[in-house]
């Protein structure tokens, strides 16, 4: 019979009478518990105290030690271990786990300025087994080392765990430290990096130094755009296409892409998206790489087909946009431009390639202030990025504002203190300011550098030379 032949005022009482039978449930529920207590000795009230205890203590360590493995296994299968630290670090106010947390920082901080196509890799941690580990039950303590390694056999997946130690030595009355890494099964060794600039530095060396081994195709984008290092992220982009990095072969190609159109060399690089296309034709991000070749071909119609359809394959992502906004900005459809990298902005704030190119394409256009605006909002929301604060100080350079400049510019170098081009805008403005013994200093490596063969960029040589007639003669001479 259907509920339409029923009258109203007889599906009442059924619906209402719902609420009052769930109310019931817990009040006698809520009556046995306070029974079983009165009825309880305290002697029996503390045993089963005693067992819940237990109890908390043995599942709750286990049901986190599942999560924790299952996590990393979903990830990327790798973990890093507490490092090892020395007393005179320790003092410093690095422990083992904050030592350990700084490095993992470094990795997620160069994860967050990358502009790959590529899913990033992040390391997780096992202090939170260790840290359970170390509970006391009346059994014992639970081993929850020997409960990893079971799921990790339950699930047949292994995971690689990552362990060192930090070490001192003095040379020259100078502390060095030394972050050695290694990794298990194997104990094949992974970094050896040492530093007499403090421990932050070598944390940030160390970092990229374990990026290269864990992610070479991340590491080799970073040594590309960040450093301007083509021969360190060719060497990459080969160690990514060996085989022993799955899944990142076709994003390797594809930035060799980039290498070569960097070099001039078109046809090396209309290669390499053709290669990259080819491992997956729906790669969006070979669309973009084709889009920048046919550009190079003097193509711009079918370049821009090309960016659109990247578009079109990752309509999220905000490389698509910035490489559409590239194309078009290239064309002289500035306002279209403009709205991309904006429309990129949305997709990821932290879109460092976007605040850049939003930059030049509002200055080109004759915005300045918008074009400063955007950079300033750039290094306020992506500060650890090394070429947002040199973008943002010679902005403010060009503007002849050098006592704002100075700050940006002296971060950048900080980041990346061999980066020429950042020694060269640097050093003019300390001159500029009437710092004639630091702008000596940078005028002094830039020569030095000039003059052992160093390659200057073509469009930088201008202001190199200028830099370099204003450095001091050298000693002796």
């Amino acid at each position: 019979m259907s509920t339409e032949s029923v009258p109203q005022e007889r599906l009442q009482p059924t619906i209402a009478s719902a609420a009052p039978r769930k109310r019931k449930l817990h009040v006698r529920a809520g009556q046995y518990l306070a029974s079983q207590v009165r009825e309880r000795s305290a002697a029996e009230l503390v045993m089963f105290a005693k067992g819940l205890a237990v109890v908390v203590v043995t599942v709750v360590p286990i049901v986190l030690t599942v999560i924790v493995v299952a996590k990393a296994m979903i990830e990327n299968g790798i973990v890093m271990t507490a490092l090892r630290v020395p007393q005179s670090l320790e003092n410093a106010g690095y422990t083992a786990e904050t030592a350990t947390q700084r490095l993992l920082d470094e990795i997620s901080a160069l994860n967050r300025n990358s502009n790959a196509a590529k899913p990033k890799t992040a390391l997780g941690d096992t202090q939170l087994i260790d840290a359970l580990s170390s509970i006391e039950t009346p059994a014992g303590n639970i081993d929850l080392k020997s409960f990893q390694s079971l799921i990790q056999k339950v699930l047949g997946k292994q995971i690689v765990q990552i362990s060192g130690e930090i070490t001192t030595r003095t040379e020259d009355g100078k502390e060095l430290l030394r972050l050695r890494l290694r990794q298990n099964p194997g104990r094949e060794g992974l970094i050896d990096v040492e530093t007499a600039q403090g421990a932050e530095t070598l944390f940030r060396k160390a970092a990229l130094n374990l990026l290269e081994h864990i992610d070479p195709e991340i590491a080799a984008g970073i040594y590309f755009r960040e450093y301007g290092d083509e021969e360190a992220a060719m060497r990459l982009t080969a160690v990514a296409l060996s085989g022993s990095h799955p899944g990142a072969e076709k994003y390797a190609m594809n930035l060799r892409t980039y290498i070569y159109l960097s070099r001039g060399q078109i046809g090396e690089a209309a290669s390499a998206t053709d290669g990259a296309r080819a491992m997956d034709p729906e790669f969006a991000a070979a669309e973009y790489t084709r889009a920048f070749v046919l550009m190079a071909q003097k193509k711009p119609e079918e370049a821009l087909q090309a960016a659109k359809l990247g578009v079109a394959r990752a309509p999220d992502a905000d490389n698509s946009y910035n490489s559409l906004g590239i194309v078009l900005n290239s064309i002289g459809r500035k306002d279209e431009a403009i709205e991309a990298h904006r429309t990129a902005l949305k997709k990821n704030v932290r879109s460092i390639v976007a605040y850049r190119r939003l930059g030049i394409v509002l200055r080109e256009a004759g915005r300045t202030r918008e074009a400063s605006d955007a950079l300033l909002t750039g290094v306020a929301v992506a500060p650890n990025s090394s070429l947002l604060q040199f973008d943002y100080g010679e902005d403010l350079q060009r503007q002849g504002r050098n006592f704002e400049a100075i700050a940006p510019l002296r971060r950048a170098i900080e980041a990346q203190p061999d980066n020429l081009r950042f020694q060269v805008a640097l050093a003019e403005t300390e001159y500029a300011l009437g710092h004639g013994a630091e702008g000596d200093k940078l005028a002094s490596i830039v020569k030095n550098r000039i003059a052992t063969g160093e390659k200057v960029p073509p469009n930088l040589r201008a202001r190199a030379d200028a830099v370099v007639a204003r450095a001091p003669p050298a000693q002796g001479k």
